[in-house]
Protein backbone atom coordinates (compact mmCIF):
# COMPACT_ATOMS: atom_id res chain seq x y z
CA UNK A 1 0.00 0.00 0.00
CA UNK A 2 0.68 3.57 -0.79
CA UNK A 3 1.00 6.26 1.74
CA UNK A 4 -1.79 8.09 -0.60
CA UNK A 5 -3.90 4.65 -0.54
CA UNK A 6 -3.55 4.75 3.62
CA UNK A 7 -4.91 8.33 3.75
CA UNK A 8 -7.39 8.16 1.37
CA UNK A 9 -9.02 4.76 3.55
CA UNK A 10 -8.23 6.09 6.99
CA UNK A 11 -9.62 9.88 5.43
CA UNK A 12 -13.12 7.46 4.32
CA UNK A 13 -13.11 5.43 7.85
CA UNK A 14 -12.89 9.14 10.06
CA UNK A 15 -16.00 10.64 7.44
CA UNK A 16 -17.80 7.10 8.73
CA UNK A 17 -16.86 7.74 12.81
CA UNK A 18 -19.79 8.83 14.55
CA UNK A 19 -18.50 11.71 16.44
CA UNK A 20 -18.17 10.12 19.78
CA UNK A 21 -15.58 8.18 18.61
CA UNK A 22 -13.86 10.48 16.51
CA UNK A 23 -13.53 12.32 19.72
CA UNK A 24 -11.88 9.46 21.38
CA UNK A 25 -9.54 8.67 18.44
CA UNK A 26 -8.28 12.57 18.71
CA UNK A 27 -7.20 11.97 22.39
CA UNK A 28 -5.58 9.27 21.63
CA UNK A 29 -3.91 10.93 18.61
CA UNK A 30 -3.13 13.89 20.66
CA UNK A 31 -1.43 12.14 23.79
CA UNK A 32 0.74 8.90 21.92
CA UNK A 33 4.17 9.60 22.34
CA UNK A 34 4.60 8.07 18.45
CA UNK A 35 1.67 10.83 17.11
CA UNK A 36 1.51 13.49 19.18
CA UNK A 37 4.60 15.59 17.99
CA UNK A 38 2.46 15.25 14.57
CA UNK A 39 -0.46 16.67 15.69
CA UNK A 40 1.12 19.63 17.38
CA UNK A 41 3.03 20.31 14.52
CA UNK A 42 -0.12 20.20 12.36
CA UNK A 43 -1.48 22.63 14.17
CA UNK A 44 -3.68 20.28 16.82
CA UNK A 45 -5.10 21.71 20.03
CA UNK A 46 -4.09 19.84 23.53
CA UNK A 47 -6.78 17.46 24.27
CA UNK A 48 -9.80 18.57 26.63
CA UNK A 49 -9.36 18.60 29.81
CA UNK A 50 -11.04 15.42 31.82
CA UNK A 51 -13.38 15.69 33.88
CA UNK A 52 -12.81 15.19 37.68
CA UNK A 53 -14.94 12.22 37.97
CA UNK A 54 -13.10 9.96 35.70
CA UNK A 55 -11.75 7.24 37.31
CA UNK A 56 -14.14 7.11 40.23
CA UNK A 57 -15.29 3.69 39.07
CA UNK A 58 -12.48 2.42 41.37
CA UNK A 59 -14.37 3.47 44.41
CA UNK A 60 -16.53 0.69 44.38
CA UNK A 61 -19.97 2.24 44.45
CA UNK A 62 -22.28 1.11 42.03
CA UNK A 63 -24.65 3.66 41.45
CA UNK A 64 -22.19 5.79 39.06
CA UNK A 65 -23.47 4.93 35.33
CA UNK A 66 -27.16 5.77 36.77
CA UNK A 67 -25.99 9.00 38.33
CA UNK A 68 -23.64 9.73 34.87
CA UNK A 69 -26.08 12.47 33.35
CA UNK A 70 -25.99 14.16 37.20
CA UNK A 71 -22.08 14.08 36.95
CA UNK A 72 -21.75 15.36 34.11
CA UNK A 73 -23.75 17.96 34.55
CA UNK A 74 -21.71 19.14 38.04
CA UNK A 75 -18.06 19.12 35.79
CA UNK A 76 -19.53 20.79 32.96
CA UNK A 77 -20.89 23.37 36.13
CA UNK A 78 -17.69 23.62 37.15
CA UNK A 79 -16.04 24.56 34.45
CA UNK A 80 -17.89 28.08 34.13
Amino acid sequence: MTAAEDYDHLRHVLDALPPATLRHLRVIVDTDPQTAPYAEEAGAEPPARRLSFAGVGDSGRSDLSERHRELVQDGIELDR
